[in-house]
């Protein structure tokens, strides 16, 4: 074999291994590329994911701000309607109770006191009214205190400072029926029923 011969075959040999490395390392190239790019799409789509997460939980948040916002706002209106109709009923009630002095309003006192009397278990009791029932009564006092027998009623010198009604009191206990005992009486109960309806209606129109 002749030295141009053997140069050749060298030449195609070292050709043919250079471009398996070649081969070989591009390959290993691509390898490590795709490996890469998946590493990186993996990475993104985690921090997409942290992302939308983030951003469920900040509209999540504020969501919850604004329906608290706005329940607080809806509480602060019911209280002040509440409170409209409350004031609005016991007007109407004191009106109602002036209509009555016009009227049948000595049975009426009459009706408090005897309530109120037979409530208390002392024997002795006085009793306190305004000046204008006070009129009313005295004339007629031996005759209302007949009612209770077993009690000795006295009706008192010392006028109350209420709109109306009478107020009976022992050594330890007494009963406030003038009207804004009455009606101090009523308002917790009045309120609840007011809250009620408020409450039933706010149910119903939400549905």
């Amino acid at each position: 074999m002749s030295t141009h011969t053997q140069i050749e075959q060298l030449e195609s040999a070292i050709h043919k291994r250079a471009q398996v490395l070649a081969e070989s390392h591009l390959s290993a190239a691509q390898a490590q590329r795709e490996k890469m790019l998946a590493e990186s799409a993996k990475r993104l789509t985690k921090r997409e994911e942290r992302e939308i997460e983030m951003a469920k939980a900040e509209a999540e948040q504020e969501y919850r701000r604004i329906v608290q916002a706005s329940e607080i706002k809806m509480q602060a209106e019911l209280d002040q309607l509440r409170w409209k109709l409350l004031q609005s009923v016991i007007s109407h009630l004191y009106e109602h109770l002036k209509r009555l002095r016009k009227t049948t309003y000595i049975n009426l006192l009459k009706q408090y006191f005897i309530s109120a009397a037979q409530q208390i278990e002392d024997e002795a009791l006085v009793v306190e009214v305004n000046h204008h029932d006070h009129a009313l009564l005295a004339p007629q006092w031996e005759e209302i205190v007949k009612s209770v027998p077993d009690k000795q009623c006295t009706l008192s010198d010392s006028h109350q400072q209420s709109t109306g009604g009478v107020l009976v009191r022992a050594d330890r206990i007494r009963i406030d029926n003038t009207f804004e005992g009455l009606i101090a009486r009523l308002e917790d109960e009045l309120y609840q029923i007011i809250t009620a309806q408020l409450f039933a209606t706010a149910q119903g129109n939400s549905k």
